[in-house]
């Protein structure tokens, strides 16, 4: 595939340099504990790296989204940098691109998403989208053309002592139900709804269960009157009632209360006395809407996006050439913001400086050194092949690594380790946070001896899972470093740009890579891996500071939070039975639980509160 044309290394650098005399020198060397600019690119390897950040961390590249310009843009740029270094790069039909797909925003089309009432006079309505009517994508694609049956909450609720059923005695096989959201509002204090918080049966997809293991052809959902009066004539948008098409599910829509307090009121019936009822008497107040029905379609899509990885394969010498180290940094970002921003409401270029150009241009740096280094000293020459890998899609979920464990170019088994850098590039007061640090029986003493010269006051983290792509290797059973230099305000945030990064702490991270990738691909015997290092109990998310509770940025793979249900923007109100106020408080409470141990947590989505529940992995 043609490369993308742009300024080589050693032109980026002579212009980063001619501008240093009165603005970039001085704006970096503030960053650094000694006041001499000077010494901020005082090496060639520190002139290559900024160079390389300020062409990945530049505006061009427009914050490097996955699904953008600017994301291929930067594949290119590395691509033709392994390739100058003298890397293999024909890995993939003779390129360097490993090529996947990641799901885009679900999404519905007018012409294929239609939703149409008739009366029992013939009448046809038809429903306007997103005026109207939006389909769901918690539900299933497909048509319907059915009988119209009022199922009031749409709740079938079992408990011991207590009986609640909007179903009983109604028949709603291949038939539209319709359904109020959320659950009865009882003046009593017992049973399943009493209390401020909502029930299990209150949940969307406590609701679309239900209604599909009834036998209904069609779901369609209205606002309760409480919500109705806190958004007056608000619809959901296609992903409100949320995003999985998973088990038992049915087309399913939302349409505008008022559409259905008319058609209710033709019946002969009043929403506003059945809500009122319902909740007196806690007695369902179902019926079949006699000579109505609905048809329609649901057709929502879920646009697939190219992404890529980009590899580049240093080959080893001698009988254990076949083993693999891998050297890995994600090198997308947020792109103009959105979802991933923690900037709210800002529509600007995250450049991403720190994550991750801070990482991806370590990895460069990493691999000249040890391609020169083994052009110097031919006979030594690392042993085990070294493959350098840079991931995108990371900040959607680590989609890059993960869509690498399950599709290796080079047979998993045979990979001995991983190495990752991820935010690498705002070192300060010289700590350097190191994780994975017990998942080899080696790695400990290895990294105290890669120290040696280099005095980080590191601060060690055994475990091997965590928000990167380093995770995505332990969970197959590969021992990973994971190089961190910790969060900083700037993060996923306009002002995460290459001015404030410390390109000698950078250099220095690099040093200790260098050390620790050519001894493991040197030395004789493959690391001993400990899978103990996954004992330290975590949610499985990448989160941020929300008012209140914690909420969450990303849900990673392999982790128990994928495995509850939890979703993006979920904001953690409980852990088990401990208020979540902040990250200190949710650390605290995973302290009470172990591997093997059921574990609940109380989520807000949207304007529902949640209990998810799933057991800790082993």
């Amino acid at each position: 595939m043609p490369l993308t044309i742009f300024p080589t290394s050693k032109s980026l650098a002579s212009l980063a340099l001619s501008f240093a005399a009165f603005l970039l020198l001085p704006m970096l060397g503030s960053l650094q504990a000694d006041d001499d600019p000077k010494k901020v690119l005082a090496s060639p390897a520190q002139e290559r790296i900024y160079a390389d950040i300020s062409y990945l961390a530049s505006d061009e590249l427009k914050g490097r989204a996955a699904e953008t310009p600017g994301l291929k843009l930067a594949a290119d740029f590395i691509a033709k940098r392994f390739g100058e270094l003298g890397l293999k790069t024909d890995l993939f039909d003779g390129q360097p691109f490993q090529y996947f797909e990641i799901t885009g925003n679900p999404g519905a089309s007018p012409e294929t998403n239609k939703l149409e009432l008739t009366k029992p006079d013939g009448t046809k309505v038809p429903l306007a989208l997103a005026d109207e009517f939006q389909p769901q994508a918690l539900g299933s694609n497909g048509q319907f053309n059915a009988p119209l049956v009022f199922a009031g909450y749409g709740i079938t609720a079992n408990e011991e002592n207590f009986k609640y059923d909007d179903y009983e005695g109604l028949d709603v096989k291949g038939k539209a139900v319709l359904v109020i959201r959320k659950q009865p509002k009882p003046a009593q204090g017992t049973g399943p709804f009493a209390g401020t918080q909502p029930s299990q049966y209150a949940f969307f997809t406590s609701k679309e269960t239900n209604a599909a293991s009834h036998g209904a052809a069609a779901l369609i959902l209205i606002n309760d009157a409480a919500s109705e009066k806190e958004s007056p004539g608000s619809l959901l948008p296609v992903s409100g009632t949320g995003t999985s098409p998973e088990g038992d599910k049915i087309p399913t829509f939302f349409i505008s209360r008022s559409m259905a307090e008319a058609w209710l009121k033709e019946s002969g019936k009043s929403l506003e006395d059945i809500e009122a009822s319902i909740d007196e008497k806690l007695q369902p107040q179902s019926f079949e809407m006699t000579g109505w029905s609905a048809s329609g379609q649901s057709d929502v899509t879920r646009r697939k996006i190219p992404s890529m990885n980009v590899l580049g394969l240093l080959s080893g010498q001698g009988d254990l050439a076949d083993q693999y180290v891998i050297v890995g940094a994600h090198f997308d970002h947020v792109g103009m913001g959105g979802a991933g921003s923690l900037a709210p409401g800002t529509y600007a270029i995250h450049n991403g400086a720190d994550d991750n150009a801070s990482g991806t241009v370590g990895l460069l740096e990493t691999a000249r050194q040890i391609v020169e280094a083994a052009k110097n000293a031919p006979a030594d020459k690392p042993r085990r092949s070294i493959l350098f890998m840079t991931f995108s899609a990371e900040e959607l979920g680590l989609i890059g690594s993960e869509y690498y464990v399950n599709h290796p170019r080079f047979e998993l088994a045979k990979t001995v380790a991983m190495l990752n850098l991820d935010m690498v590039g705002r070192l300060q007061d010289n700590v350097l946070t190191v994780y994975g640090t017990g998942t080899a029986k080696e790695f400990d003493d290895l990294l105290t001896r890669s120290n040696e010269k280099l005095g980080f006051d590191i601060k060690r983290q055994p475990e091997g899972v965590g928000p990167s792509d380093h995770q995505s290797f332990f969970l197959k059973g590969i021992p990973v470093y994971h190089f961190f230099s910790g969060f900083h305000p700037d993060y996923h945030r306009p002002s995460d740009d290459f001015d404030k990064i410390n390109v000698e702490g950078i250099s220095k991270i690099v040093d200790m890579v260098v050390f620790l990738t050519d001894n493991i691909a040197h030395a004789p015997e493959r690391p001993t891996f400990l899978r103990s290092a996954a004992t330290k109990i975590r949610l499985g998310v990448r989160i941020k500071q929300g008012e209140p509770g914690l909420v969450v940025e990303r849900v990673m793979p392999g982790g128990w939070a994928k495995k509850a249900g939890v979703e993006p923007d979920d904001r953690i109100l409980k852990i088990g039975q401990t208020e979540v106020a902040g990250r200190e408080d949710m650390d605290q409470a995973l302290q009470n639980y172990k591997p093997g141990d059921d574990l609940e947590v109380q989520v807000q989505r949207g304007e529902e509160k949640i209990v998810l529940k799933a057991s800790i992995g082993t």
